[in-house]
């Protein structure tokens, strides 16, 4: 009997801790939670910093020429033979990397656009505009307006990457916005040249599809982590993509993000890409702000305005945003020390970009316009003019001419002498720049050794 009582006792016990353990567990809150693979949990990650870009583009045509045209065809056609505007657009992707707006895609997605617009995945639509362009990388930063924070990638790392491991790649190909594919790592430090004289090198090789659309999308980790940057497609090929592995995407993101604007404003640092999760000074500008507060190369920057710096890229796009004579608080560390300095910000000086282009070149160049191109008939009514080339100049030798148009040099596109000042006023004798310029309808390259 006692047996028996001591057994419905215990049986009791046991119901009594069920239910309270059933009571005390959380309720089941999504009914698909057995469903969510690593793949749809890393989608969910990244989705929100993932854009849509699509461009428009405004250019001169010249579809005839007058020359030898008798009067009556003037007369009666001449519609033929007027310049006239063409408008042509792209599509691609991109991915938000900082929550101020600033955004990763491919240089061949928004060079040479008049009009940029993002849309989030929201579906909300936001003009940009070009920050700076690498092309030889065939990487960009862009700038959306936005008057509110928005959702940024995680960085990760490329350095770990391993043959076989699972990959995701979200874009907008054929316009189909945020696409989802998977597949895995099929090779690393891939060269691909999808074009004479234009070699990408050090890609990543996926199998999972990319398409046309998909350009400056990411390439993600099962982690929801950034690794990549899509690049390029094989034409013809079947299961082959390729991206640029992020160490490197963060490398040139940093310069990029550091170019000086004439009458921006203007901190005067250069940094070091070596520890990209700090911020390291590796150079500070000659009677910068920077400078007249003592900073020196070494030093760590720990702090904005009392908060952590964070990486390299949180505080480079978080001082761009800062405006001429604000005053910014740096928490410094030299050594041993550390000590906060306070910096005000200044207006970048503007270099005399024609005399500098002269000075290093031999390029005498001025500005175009439109009515400047239809009276020349270019192909083109942006960029800057070469009026006239000196006898045994570097650019005489590079093979300039009079009437190319330059469009880009080195990384950034060039719409006005102020810009072209900016870069040239960084070029030292003896160093190389790369020239993009419009010949008729053809894009050259020319690099040439400043003087």
């Amino acid at each position: 009997m006692i047996k028996r009582v001591a057994l419905v006792i215990g049986c009791l016990g046991l119901m009594v801790a069920a239910r309270t353990a059933l009571a005390a567990a959380p309720p089941q809150d999504d009914p698909l939670a057995d469903r969510k693979t690593p793949v749809v949990r890393a989608v969910q990650k990244a989705t929100p910093a993932v854009v849509n870009i699509s461009t428009k583009q405004e250019r001169i045509v010249q579809p005839y020429f007058w020359m030898d045209m008798p009067d009556i065809f003037r007369r009666e056609f001449g519609d033929l033979f007027r310049p006239r505007r063409q408008v042509t657009g792209s599509l691609g992707s991109g991915v938000i990397i900082s929550a101020n707006g600033y955004i990763v895609t491919n240089a061949h997605v928004v060079q040479q656009a008049d009009e940029i617009i993002v849309t989030l995945a929201d579906e909300s639509q936001h003009k940009a505009e070009l920050v700076s362009a690498d092309p030889e990388a065939d990487l960009a930063i862009i700038k959306m307006v936005t008057d509110k924070p928005v959702s940024a990638i995680r960085i990760g790392t490329s350095s770990d990457l391993m043959i076989g491991e699972t990959v995701i790649t979200v874009g907008n190909p054929f316009g189909y916005q945020h696409t989802v594919t998977t597949g895995v790592v099929s090779a690393l430090d891939r060269t691909i040249e999808p074009q004479p004289g234009l070699k990408y090198e050090g890609l990543i090789q996926t199998d999972a599809p990319i398409n046309p659309g998909n350009s400056g999308g990411p390439l993600l980790n099962i982690r929801g982590e950034l690794i990549g940057i899509n690049a390029a497609i094989r034409a013809g090929a079947q299961g082959l993509g390729f991206a640029i592995p992020v160490d490197k995407v963060r490398e040139i993101m940093v310069g990029l993000l550091n170019v000086r604007r004439g009458g921006k404003a203007w901190l005067g640092l250069k940094y070091s890409t070596t520890a990209p999760a700090r911020v390291v000074v590796k150079e500070v500008e000659k009677d910068s702000p920077a400078a007249k507060a003592n900073m020196a190369a070494g030093d760590h920057i720990e702090s904005l305005d009392g908060r952590p710096a964070g990486d390299l890229i949180e505080f480079e796009t978080s001082v761009l945003d800062r405006k001429v004579g604000d005053t910014v608080r740096l928490g410094v560390r030299r050594g041993e020390q550390a000590y906060e300095t306070k910096v005000t910000l200044a207006a970048a000086p503007k270099p005399d970009g024609a005399k500098l282009a002269l000075q290093h070149f031999g390029l005498h160049i001025q500005q175009l316009n439109h009515e400047l191109a239809g009276s020349l008939k270019l192909s083109t009514d942006q960029g800057l003019l070469v009026a006239g080339v000196e006898p045994a100049s570097p650019a005489e030798k590079g093979g300039f001419r009079r009437s190319d148009v330059i469009v880009q040099v080195d990384r950034y596109p060039i719409e006005d002498l102020e810009m072209l000042g900016n870069l040239l006023a960084q070029i030292q004798k003896g160093d190389r720049a790369l020239f993009y310029v419009v010949r008729g309808r053809t894009v050259a390259r020319a690099v040439l050794t400043a003087r």
